[in-house]
C-alpha cells in the first residue's frame, strides 16, 4: 500500500478519488463522441482511426479498473505514479495519432494530463508528465517525418524539417512551461493542504482536550440552548444524576434536573448558589448544590445556559454529624451539672420511704403511696443513668469484635423474647465475617436498641431483617450493619429529630435509646444513616471502621 503524504489519509483518499473521476470523465467523453459518430454514420464503425480511439478507451478504462482494484482511491507511490503517467501519455498519444498527429487538434490534451500529474505528485509529477508528453509527441512527429508512422486516413507524405521543428519546439516548451507552472501551483496546493490539515489536527486535539477536561472535572456540567433543551452533559453529571448521555440529550433541563429553574434567557446575571433535593432514577436521594450562568458566543451574545453542580450529600451528612456533636456537647455540660444534684435528693427520698415502710401502724393507703414514691424514684434514677450513659459513654474494653457473632447473639435474644410475643419474624441471612475495633458490650447495646425499635415498629406478621457487608465510603472501608423493618416508616418531618435526646413517638419511651446508640457509634468513629419511606418501613445502617483481617489474626473474638 502506498504511503499517504502529509495531507492525511482522509484527504489523500479524497484527492485520489477525484482524479479517478476526472480520468473516467475524460474517457467517457471520448467514448460518447465516438459512439455518437457511429450512430450517425454506422459504416465508419472500426474504420480508419476509430479503432485506435476504441483502443484508447479500452486502455484507459482497463487501467482505471486495475488501479482501483489494487490501490483503491488512495494516493500512489512513485513507481505506480510513473506507470499512471505512461498510461495517461499513451492514452493521449493514441488519440493524437488517430486524429492526424501533425494535423491533430487534440495535442492540447497533453496539457490536461500534465495538470493531472501536478495533482498526483505536485511539482515532481508535473515534470514527469511533461517530459513523457514531450518525448512521446516529439518521437511520433519524428517517426511521421521519416515515414515510419502514418496516421489513419493521412497521405504518406514526409514532413519537412521546418514542419517538424515548429510544433516540436512550440509544444515541448509549452509542455515544460505547463509542467513548471502547474507544479508550482501544485506545491502551493500541497502546502495549503498541509496547513489546513495541521489546523484540523489542532482543532481535533483541542476538542479532545476540551472533552477530557470537561469529563474529568469532579463537578457535574450541563449546558442548555435558548429553548432550555440539554445540549451537553459530562460524565460526572451522568454519574451524579444516574442517567445516560444519550437518554437526556435534547430533553428540557427541568426534566433532567428536577427542581432547577433557569433564569430568563435575556438576563445576564449569575444565579446565586442554590441547593435542591434530587431523587435519582434508581431511587437514591441526594442533595445538589448548583450555579447557573449565561453561555455566550465570541461576540458576547447569550446562546444558552451553563449549569455546574455537585453532590453535597456527604457534606450535608458531615454537617448533620457536627450539629449533633454540638448538641451533645451542650447536653453533656448540662448533664454533668444536674446529675449529682438530682441523684442526691432521690437517694434521700428512697431512704425515707423505706424507713416509713417499717412503721408498724402504717395504713394501707400510706403503704400504696410509698410504693408509688419508690417506683417513680427508681424510674427517675434509671432515666438519669441512661442520660449519663448518653452524655458520657466511654469505650472501655476495646478489642477485635466479630460483628457477625454479635448480630447472631442479639437476633437470638430478640427472637426468644419480644419478637415471639408480638409475632414478628427476625431474619438473618448467612453473614460474612467482619471485624471492628470496639467495646463489644456497647456495640451489642446499639444493635439491641435498633432491633427492639424495629420489632416495636413492625406490625404482627411482619419481619425485621439484619444484614452485614463491607463498603467503601469516603475513601475508608466500613463494616455496615443494616436493620430494616416492614413497619409504617418514619415521617420525613421528624426524621432529622429522631436522634435528639428525649425525642420519642412511643408511649412510655424515654427518647434516649437512639441518642445513646448514635453516641456510642460516634465514639467508635462511625456513624448511623437512616432511610425511610412512609408506608414502606425503615432501614438503619450502622457504619463502623472495618478492621483489616491481618490485624485480628490470633486475637480475641467477641
Amino acid at each position: 500500500m502506498p504511503a499517504i503524504p502529509a495531507g492525511g489519509r482522509g484527504e489523500g483518499t479524497s484527492g485520489g478519488r477525484n482524479l479517478l473521476l476526472v480520468r473516467t470523465g475524460i474517457t467517457f467523453a471520448l467514448l460518447a463522441s465516438v459512439v455518437s459518430v457511429h450512430f450517425r454514420e454506422p459504416e465508419l464503425f472500426l474504420a480508419g482511426g476509430f479503432k485506435y480511439l476504441y483502443a484508447a478507451v479500452v486502455l484507459s478504462y482497463g487501467w482505471l479498473l486495475l488501479r482501483f482494484a489494487l490501490w483503491g482511491s488512495n494516493e500512489l507511490s512513485l513507481p505506480v505514479s510513473i506507470l499512471q503517467a505512461l498510461v495517461d501519455v499513451a492514452f493521449v498519444s493514441i488519440i493524437v495519432f488517430a486524429t492526424g498527429l501533425y494535423d491533430s487538434v487534440f495535442a492540447f490534451m497533453y496539457v490536461v494530463i500534465i495538470l493531472l500529474g501536478s495533482l498526483e505528485l505536485f511539482l515532481k509529477g508535473a515534470m514527469i508528465w511533461a517530459l513523457f508528453s514531450a518525448v512521446s509527441y516529439v518521437s511520433m512527429l519524428y517517426l511521421q517525418m521519416r515515414g515510419v508512422l502514418v496516421p489513419p486516413g493521412a497521405e504518406d507524405v514526409h514532413l519537412a524539417w521546418s514542419q517538424f521543428l515548429r510544433p516540436t519546439l512550440t509544444n515541448t516548451v509549452g509542455f515544460l512551461m505547463t509542467g513548471v507552472l502547474s507544479g508550482l501551483l501544485g506545491e502551493d496546493i500541497r502546502k495549503t493542504r498541509q496547513r489546513v490539515q495541521a489546523r484540523e489536527d489542532d482543532l481535533q486535539n483541542l476538542e479532545s482536550f476540551h472533552k477530557q477536561v470537561v469529563d474529568n472535572i469532579p463537578s457535574g456540567i450541563l449546558t442548555a440552548d435558548m429553548l432550555g433543551r440539554l445540549s451537553l452533559i459530562n460524565d460526572t453529571a451522568c454519574a451524579i444524576l444516574g442517567v445516560r448521555r444519550e437518554e437526556v440529550t435534547g430533553k428540557p433541563v427541568e426534566k433532567v434536573l428536577g427542581g432547577l429553574e433557569l433564569s430568563d434567557s435575556r438576563t445576564e446575571s449569575r444565579l446565586p448558589r442554590s441547593e435542591i433535593f434530587f431523587r435519582r432514577a434508581d431511587g437514591g436521594e441526594i442533595f445538589l448544590g448548583f450555579t447557573a450562568s449565561p453561555m455566550k458566543d465570541a461576540e458576547g451574545k447569550v446562546i444558552g445556559r451553563v449549569v455546574i453542580f455537585q453532590d453535597l450529600t456527604p457534606v450535608k451528612q458531615m454537617e448533620e454529624r457536627v450539629r449533633i456533636a454540638d448538641r451533645l456537647a451542650a447536653v453533656g455540660e448540662l448533664a454533668a451539672g444536674l446529675a449529682h444534684e438530682i441523684r442526691n435528693p432521690l437517694a434521700s427520698i428512697a431512704g425515707s420511704s423505706q424507713m416509713l415502710r417499717e412503721t408498724p401502724e402504717l395504713q394501707e393507703d400510706a403503704r400504696m403511696l410509698l410504693d408509688i414514691i419508690e417506683r417513680e424514684s427508681t424510674r427517675l434514677n434509671g432515666l438519669i443513668t441512661d442520660f449519663l450513659a448518653y452524655t458520657g459513654p466511654s469505650v472501655r474494653n476495646v478489642g477485635p469484635v466479630n460483628m457477625a457473632d454479635l448480630i447472631g447473639e442479639v437476633v437470638d435474644a430478640v427472637r426468644a423474647g419480644e419478637a415471639r410475643e408480638k409475632g414478628v419474624e427476625v431474619e438473618k441471612p448467612p453473614l460474612k465475617t467482619l471485624f471492628v475495633d470496639g467495646d463489644a458490650e456497647q456495640l451489642k447495646q446499639v444493635l439491641w436498641n435498633l432491633v427492639r425499635n424495629a420489632v416495636q415498629a413492625t406490625p404482627p406478621g411482619g419481619y425485621v431483617r439484619l444484614d452485614l457487608f463491607s463498603q467503601l465510603r469516603h475513601a475508608e472501608r466500613y463494616a455496615v450493619t443494616t436493620v430494616s423493618d416492614t413497619g409504617k416508616g418514619i415521617d420525613p418531618a421528624i426524621t432529622a429529630k429522631i436522634f435528639n435526646p428525649f425525642f420519642t413517638t412511643k408511649e412510655g419511651g424515654t427518647g434516649l435509646g437512639l441518642a445513646i446508640s448514635q453516641r456510642i457509634v460516634q465514639f467508635h468513629k462511625g456513624f448511623i444513616e437512616v432511610r425511610s419511606q412512609p408506608g414502606h418501613g425503615s432501614i438503619f445502617s450502622v457504619f463502623l471502621p472495618e478492621r483489616r483481617t491481618d490485624d485480628h489474626a490470633g486475637g480475641p473474638v467477641s
